[in-house]
């Protein structure tokens, strides 16, 4: 029973992440160097923006997510042509109203 049980938690928790991740996109902009050491981007398609954020670009601040590692992925991903995709804090836009990126997941 308890793993039945865990198995439901398990179950029902996922759509509640996979709605904040973007869909498959290309990096069509990095904007960087950002006194407080942030991060702005573009992507090829549209923006996931679920807490309807200005949504001219996502917005990478640290204490949200790690933005040398995230730049890290973002140059590669635009380098070599390969596609990610954003996840995006559902809840809250960023201090100056973008949309505020948690995570960057890189595809093959």
């Amino acid at each position: 029973m308890k793993l039945f049980g865990l198995a439901a938690l398990l179950f029902l928790s996922v759509p509640s992440f996979a709605n904040d991740w973007s869909q498959a996109t290309k990096v069509a902009e990095i904007n960087t160097g950002y006194t407080g050491g942030f991060i702005l981007f573009r992507t090829e398609k549209a923006h996931h923006n679920p807490k309807n954020c200005d949504a001219a670009f996502y917005a990478v601040r640290q204490g949200d997510a790690e933005v040398d590692q995230i730049l890290s992925v973002l140059l590669a991903a635009q380098k070599s042509g390969g596609s990610i995709q954003v996840g995006v804090n559902s809840s809250k836009c960023d201090q100056h109203g973008r949309i505020s990126v948690t995570r960057i997941r890189s595809l093959p």
